[in-house]
């Protein structure tokens, strides 16, 4: 990968880097149009034109209302760039034939030019993959080097933030890329990507202390990568004298086409993954505190579903979890269809894995933390959200609800949720004073 590497690791949802890209699909936009100056190749190019942005909207209707392909609502930019990108196809199609060698290669070049402006476009409003890499799922992220055992601290009864004392040569930021090796499934047998890590200024220096732990999922499409959290939890070190979680990004689809609800099913034994792969790699490798108070499950969109869930039945690992626009239970957004694909029809099966129903059952949970958040624009999201809570703060979980200001579902939301949920829980990990 070493001659593709910088390639891939391009940013692509910066503003320069978009308009240029615009401005290329805008000029090859207008010299299709321009094929004739006759009034018959307008009203072709119109039809062309208004056929293109007909089938882009009936294509994203039929998703979205019908099939729930997205599984919730779409930004608008979606609904601007995408029928833009079906219209510019049209009228390239048109001017394949009657014209011109140059300008049928021109037209036949010009396709995937519009339809990479359209998701660069698209991307850039989710605000999820920064760089051309992450976008087509390609992981190019370094190396984490882990620290020695033999060099770490030892643990401590008092809170971290009381004793720890940052040395002079502690790195002003925390490194973000992937576990030296990836997490053996030798239990489960999952095909999961590799993990992503983060470890923060406190974990880089000779003699690191031991320190909280959050195991993190991404949403459905997305990759394990730890470079969203790594910048909350770089923002938080830097007001805590280089003190933050580390975070280790596991992959819960294998597949990001598909969704196997973080259970042990049909597409994959994830919980078999999680539980009986990645915890005990990760008491065994990371330099982490290794009481539950200190651990902390989070997951996004789909992943916060997965929080909940591993919370609610594993509540003797997990002293927290962070649920940023989670899904009220596996499948939400297609209840029938996974009932019917993934449970064979058994309601029975498919009520005992949902998290509010774990939770009424197990009864009263000790000393356990909760935070749920969703943006202020994500209505279904946010309804969400206030009835996990309830149910929650119902069996006795310390529960905290926030509303992201501005945000919908995407971007925004997720920085927005991750960084007051790490605001909420830096005391209780000890990492700053009450």
């Amino acid at each position: 990968m070493g001659f593709w590497k910088p390639v891939l690791d391009m940013g692509v949802t910066g503003p320069r880097f978009l308009l240029a890209w615009t401005i290329v699909s805008s000029v090859l936009l207008a010299y299709l149009l321009l094929k004739r100056r006759r009034a018959r190749w307008f009203a072709a190019a119109a039809t062309a034109l208004a056929a293109g942005t007909s089938a882009g909207l009936g294509v994203l209707w039929y998703c979205v209302f019908v099939d729930n392909t997205f599984g919730g609502p779409l930004v608008p930019e979606v609904w601007f760039w995408a029928p833009a990108a079906f219209a510019g196809t049209a009228l390239a199609i048109a001017n394949l034939r009657g014209g011109r060698w140059w300008r049928s290669l021109l037209a036949g070049l010009s396709i995937p030019v519009f339809l990479a402006t359209a998701v660069f476009q698209v991307n850039a409003a989710y605000g999820l993959n920064p760089s051309l890499g992450s976008l087509l799922d390609i992981n190019t992220a370094n190396t984490v080097r882990i620290p020695l055992r033999s060099t770490w601290q030892k643990a401590s009864a008092e809170p971290l933030y009381r004793t720890w004392t940052a040395p002079a040569d502690m790195p002003q930021t925390g490194l973000r890329g992937k576990t030296p090796v990836p997490i053996p499934a030798t239990h489960s047998g999952f095909q999961a990507r590799w993990s992503g890590l983060y470890l923060p200024p406190a974990a880089l220096v000779k003699h690191p202390p031991l320190l909280p732990f959050v195991i993190m999922m991404m949403g459905q499409p997305g990759s394990p990568t730890p470079i969203g959290i790594g910048t909350v939890a770089d923002a938080m070190a830097r007001k805590n004298h280089g003190l933050a979680p580390i975070v280790l990004v596991v992959d819960q689809l294998g597949d990001p086409t598909q969704d196997p609800l973080c259970l042990d099913g049909p597409k994959g034994k994830v919980e078999s993954y999680v539980t009986q792969d990645v915890l005990p790699w990760a008491r065994k490798n990371l330099p982490i505190m290794q009481d539950r108070r200190h651990w902390t499950f989070l997951g996004y969109s789909n992943g916060g579903t997965c929080a909940s869930y591993f919370a609610a039945k594993y509540p003797q690992d997990f002293g927290n979890f962070i649920s940023i626009s989670g899904e009220e239970f596996q499948g939400a957004d297609k209840a029938a269809l996974t009932l019917a694909g993934f449970f064979n029809g058994d309601a029975k099966a498919y009520n005992a894995v949902k998290p509010g129903n774990i939770m009424l059952a197990h009864g009263h949970y000790m000393d356990t933390d909760a935070v749920y958040t969703a943006g202020s624009r994500d209505p279904g999201y946010t309804a969400a959200a206030k009835r996990s809570a309830a149910t929650a703060a119902q069996v006795g979980i310390r529960t905290s609800l926030y509303s992201v200001p501005g945000a919908g579902h995407v971007g925004e939301a997720f920085y927005g949720g991750a960084a007051e949920a790490f605001r909420l829980l830096y005391p209780r990990w000890g990492l700053s004073p009450s």
